[in-house]
């Protein structure tokens, strides 16, 4: 792949050191780059209909300008100091990273490993193309200091191939790899440059376009609730939370995905390690020992030491665990965003929040099963 086309599909490969030292407190010369950079912070955060560069961006063929119009265009989301934005614009970039690996693949199958192993690299992952088994290897050490990866059953080492110390990934999920941890990277960096940043005199108008966004952002998407703010209401956990809890409550042996749903949903409201292993502690297998170390484990204090994700919705639905294919869940992405979503419409005054399936997975069932013809 030449650079220019690089350029085009993977900016983030150009942009180390694209903004001199001083330019969000004066933007001088990039002053002109300020309306596209603009436009390409409303396409990362979702607030554009339009998805990857438009045709203004893509005549840029200078590496350091191109490169600053995207490290313009996160900057202008991080100095908003919102991370409900920074997270979001990480995600809309590491998608379109995904999807776009996916269609070199599909449309370069020769050339296509050295686009992933570039790409990869820039992500921070080092990787090799095995062409007799066409996949990408990595070392053990390698693969298990990656972070961003938890979460993902199709990402985690019992999924994938191990053979003399080799991690084999498959193609399509080495390209989720790379996802997953530019997304994690990606907003650990602007996270970190947004607390810089609240401590810096803004340039006027970069001050005027992130306010200008953290406004569209904000109208579009609703206002965040801080979850772990609040006290815990039961009540508005997502269907899948509240069944799996009223099914351990039942002393049912419920599935480890069930439990590892369960176990982390609960550890990111908060709860201590004590008060999780309560809610296991009916199921007939309960070992207390074991739990506590597993929900340890899972909290990041011990084992790995690092806090595990929740499982996303997509996730969920893959392995099983998915109770609800009603109301807010049709289109819902994350079992947290279905809490904090829920949250706000009780704030509101909807009195049916947190009400889709009435946490009944057997309704679900029964609503999937195929219905007998009826007799005459």
């Amino acid at each position: 792949m030449s650079t220019a086309e690089a350029l085009k599909k993977y900016p983030f490969l150009f942009t180390q050191g694209a903004l001199p030292a001083g330019s969000l407190t004066n933007l001088g010369e990039l002053r002109p780059l300020l309306p596209k950079a603009l436009a390409r912070s409303r396409q990362l955060l979702g607030l554009s209909l339009r998805r990857g560069l438009d045709p203004s961006q893509r005549k840029y063929s200078d590496e350091r300008e191109m490169a600053a119009l995207h490290a313009l265009a996160f900057a202008l989301v991080t100095a908003t100091g919102n991370r409900r934005m920074i997270r979001a614009a990480s995600w809309g970039f590491s998608k379109e990273v995904e999807l776009s690996l996916m269609s070199d693949a599909l449309h370069n199958p020769r050339g296509f490993p050295e686009i992933y192993i570039r790409v990869g690299k820039a992500a921070g992952i080092e990787a090799a193309f095995n062409w007799i088994t066409q996949r990408f290897e990595m070392s053990l050490l390698s693969y298990l200091v990656l972070r961003g990866i938890e979460g993902d059953p199709k990402l985690m080492l019992p999924q994938l191939s191990l053979a003399g110390g080799k991690v084999a990934v498959p193609p399509n999920v080495f390209a989720a790899m790379v996802s997953r941890v530019l997304r994690y990277s990606l907003t650990m960096k602007l996270e970190l440059q947004a607390n810089e940043l609240r401590r810096a005199e803004l340039d006027p108008d970069v001050k005027a376009g992130a306010e200008t966004l953290a406004s569209e952002f904000s109208r579009r998407k609703g206002e965040e609730v801080d979850i772990q703010t609040l006290s815990p209401v039961e009540s508005l956990f997502p269907p899948c939370v509240k069944f799996w809890v009223s099914e351990m409550r039942r002393g049912v042996n419920v599935p480890h995905q069930a439990r590892f749903l369960v176990a982390t949903f609960l550890l990111h409201l908060d709860y201590s390690v004590d008060e999780v292993l309560r809610f296991f502690s009916t199921t007939p297998d309960y070992d207390e020992g074991i739990a506590r170390y597993q929900v340890e484990d899972l909290a990041g204090e011990k084992g790995s030491g690092k806090k595990y994700a929740v499982p996303r919705c997509d996730t969920l639905r893959t392995l099983g665990a998915c109770t609800c294919r009603e109301g807010l869940c049709v289109h819902m992405t994350h079992p947290l965003l279905y809490y904090r979503l829920s949250i706000e419409r009780k704030l509101n005054g909807d009195k049916l929040a947190g009400s889709e399936c009435a946490g009944s997975l057997s309704r679900l069932l029964h609503l999937a099963r195929p219905r007998r013809p009826v007799c005459p």
